[in-house]
């Protein structure tokens, strides 16, 4: 799904005649404000069944919002300029002055970004002064693997080949022009680190005081095995969600949804779904119990749970919507190689 069912909303740039569509439900004045980010030719549609399982609770803003060039969201002039950068920018503006808007109070402000969208997530996560409540990222580690880049593609491949740019702009609903800079180097502009394994991104949660949660698929070829047990080790407080037998991004079913808003410490959010926690500590054995998750009350009053991490192990059957490419170094490399296999 590609389109969102919501109707759209449009914030105007300040530093540009852009309109950033997005979808939102929930009172303006409410106390906690979610902010969905997605992924890199994604478009608000994602977060679709996240904003309708919110609807009924008080007290919670969701948004979920179309980066430029993507879904109802003007492009860039003459369809270029796409870079991270870019979408930075158009999030802090948007943070600002939609939800940071100051009407009555300043609400606490959490954060949910599927794969590019998790990586913009932890820059503006970084930001100290923004205060940013909590972050849950779906699918994306502290670390983006080269070789990760090879799975993303496979999500993209009808009938065993890669679609042309203007087949893969009318299939995802997004323009042309963010197509062909995604494949470009340059689409990455953020300063990050760097090894040979790939591109780092965990000092940027260095000095988070938030709760930070990740979502992620059991056949992800994305956030990998050992991203999981190095988000484990680096954030002891971390929550984890895996989707059994899904791959990348994980979708948002209804026991995503309900992980991602109990997460939130709505005082109204309910569950209807039965799962299985196993809560770990570094300092005593696993134990296993079964039960109906209740929001965390510590965690809304000071964003940080200090319970020890959790982690859900959840069956999905449904069909994931593949996640589009991030943008490495090794790009063009990537790209040749599957050209060369494809003929």
């Amino acid at each position: 799904m590609t389109r969102s069912h919501f109707p759209a909303q449009y914030f105007q740039l300040l530093s540009s005649k852009r309109r950033l569509a997005f979808s939102v439900v929930g009172e303006r004045n409410s106390p906690d404000v979610l902010l969905c980010l997605p992924g890199l030719l994604e478009t608000r549609a994602t977060f679709d069944p996240l904003l309708k399982a919110a609807e009924s609770l008080h007290g919670l803003r969701v948004i979920g919002l179309d980066l430029c060039g993507r879904g109802d969201s003007d492009p860039m002039t003459d369809d270029k300029g796409y870079a991270m950068s870019v979408y930075l920018d158009d999030v802090l503006n948007f943070l600002r002055k939609e939800v940071m808007h100051g009407d009555t109070v300043t609400p606490r402000v959490h954060l949910l970004g599927t794969s590019m969208g998790g990586i913009l997530g932890m820059y503006v996560s970084s930001d100290k002064h923004l205060g940013i409540h909590s972050l849950t990222l779906n699918d994306i580690g502290l670390s983006l693997k080269w070789l990760s880049i090879y799975g993303l593609y496979d999500g993209m491949k009808k009938a065993g080949r890669m679609p042309d740019p203007h087949e893969l702009a009318q299939q995802l609903h997004v323009s042309i022009g963010a197509v062909l800079a995604v494949q470009s180097p340059a689409h990455f502009d953020l300063p990050y680190r760097k090894d040979w394994t790939g591109m780092q991104f965990g000092h940027l949660l260095n000095h988070f005081k938030g709760l930070v949660r990740l979502v992620h698929g059991s056949d992800s070829g994305v956030c990998l095995p050992e991203q999981v047990k190095e988000m484990r080790k680096v954030l002891a407080n971390i929550e984890v969600l895996e989707v059994a037998d899904a791959k990348h991004p994980a979708p948002f079913n209804a026991a995503v949804c309900s992980f991602v808003l109990q997460g939130l410490g709505v005082s109204k959010a309910q569950t209807h779904t039965r799962t299985h926690m196993h809560l770990s500590s570094h300092m005593h054995a696993t134990a296993q119990l079964q039960e109906t998750a209740q929001p965390n009350e510590a965690s809304h009053e000071t964003g940080v749970n200090h319970q020890p991490p959790a982690s859900v192990s959840l069956s999905e059957h449904q069909p994931s919507t593949q996640q589009h490419p991030s943008p490495a170094r090794w790009w063009h490399k990537v790209i040749r190689r599957l050209s060369a296999k494809e003929k």
